[in-house]
């Protein structure tokens, strides 16, 4: 018997021809490289641009649907249609014979675009899932707060990390580094323009780099440009990124707290064993508890924060953070994730 045979057959949502459009996100390569020993993704080799309704080229014939960021399809092309078949799907997925498990990656969309239908997508989602992975305990309470009883079927796991080499120490030719991909939901913006408020846009050297998704975003950050403000349009490479958190003295988050539950960027700086600020919020505020990153509750503390850490080298606690690293790496959630699974009844049919 093949070996594929004895694993669970599963497509995964979203895998788009994304190499192409200069947008990637790794966080479903690790995901299914992290527990490829026991699932199989049909669709892996196939990535398609046709949505969701992709799907019915595989059925029937798999036990499994993972999806991913599915609360935003109703703003996608032929959102009204692909929200209409995740609606049935959900409804009747026992009787095609598959389950359902979804990533909760967000409270909500980061658009409010079509926002009607995503909120009720949304409570299909936790309602008609057979499993459901969040990673920030946040994301329980949220859920239980919309549909009493689904934390039941929630697993919890942070983020996971990729280990990385710890930055030999070096001068600081930036006070503050913001990376990733820039989009309005993470509040760079208003951050900015906090400081202008402040008479602060000269107090601070900023490094703003990745790829802004939107011409229109990009104009209204770019008023901000200044000597000690750089903003660098572009994705940088794993071995720039180890670079350049050596070269700053914090990694800043400045998300909206209404949206965010948890952060790949976040993970991400935190397997460089960076320095970060973020908002007191979700796996952000998880990781403060555990002592690992610092948080903050407005902008309003944040003149008081950086200047603290101009003052005195920020450095992260190593012994906290190494044992935070070497326990979520994605190996080990492939793994948890498995026995969690399990424990639900969520296996092949």
């Amino acid at each position: 018997m093949d070996r594929k045979d004895k694993k669970i057959k599963a497509y995964l949502y979203p895998l788009t021809k994304r190499l192409t459009t200069g947008v990637y996100n790794p966080y479903l390569d690790k995901f299914m490289d992290s527990t490829g020993s026991y699932i199989h993704y049909v669709n892996r080799p196939h990535p398609s641009n046709s949505g969701i309704l992709n799907l019915l080229g595989f059925l029937p014939g798999i036990d499994m649907v993972f999806l991913n960021w599915a609360e935003d399809i109703p703003e996608k092309k032929g959102g009204f249609v692909q929200y209409l078949f995740l609606l049935s799907l959900l409804k009747f997925r026992r009787l095609l014979g598959i389950k359902i498990v979804w990533t909760l990656h967000n409270k909500f969309s980061h658009s409010s675009k079509k926002l009607g239908m995503k909120k009720k997508l949304f409570k299909a989602l936790l309602y008609g899932s057979d499993f459901i992975l969040t990673h920030s305990r946040e994301g329980i309470a949220f859920a239980e707060s919309i549909y009493p009883g689904s934390s039941s079927k929630i697993f919890y796991y942070p983020h996971p990390v990729i280990p990385q080499d710890q930055q030999t120490p070096r001068p600081k030719t930036y006070d503050v580094l913001i990376w990733g991909t820039i989009a309005p939901y993470k509040g760079i913006d208003t951050f900015l323009a906090f400081l202008q408020e402040k008479d602060l846009l000269d107090r601070y050297r900023i490094l703003i780099t990745g790829k802004i998704l939107s011409s229109e975003f990009q104009e209204s950050i770019k008023i901000y440009e200044r000597e000690n403000i750089i903003i660098d349009n572009r994705f940088i490479s794993n071995e720039k990124l180890g670079e350049l958190i050596g070269q700053s003295r914090i990694v800043l988050f400045t998300y909206s707290a209404k949206s965010v539950l948890s952060s790949g960027v976040l993970a991400d700086s935190i397997s460089y064993y960076a320095s970060v600020l973020g908002p007191n919020v979700g796996a952000f505020a998880e990781m403060g508890d555990l002592g690992i990153i610092k948080t903050y509750d407005s902008f309003e503390q944040l003149p008081e924060i950086l200047e603290s850490i101009r003052e005195n080298e920020n450095v992260p606690d190593h012994e906290k953070l190494e044992e935070f690293i070497r326990s979520h790496t994605w190996e080990h959630f492939g793994v948890a994730f498995a026995d969690a699974m399990k424990r639900q009844g969520v296996k092949k049919s």
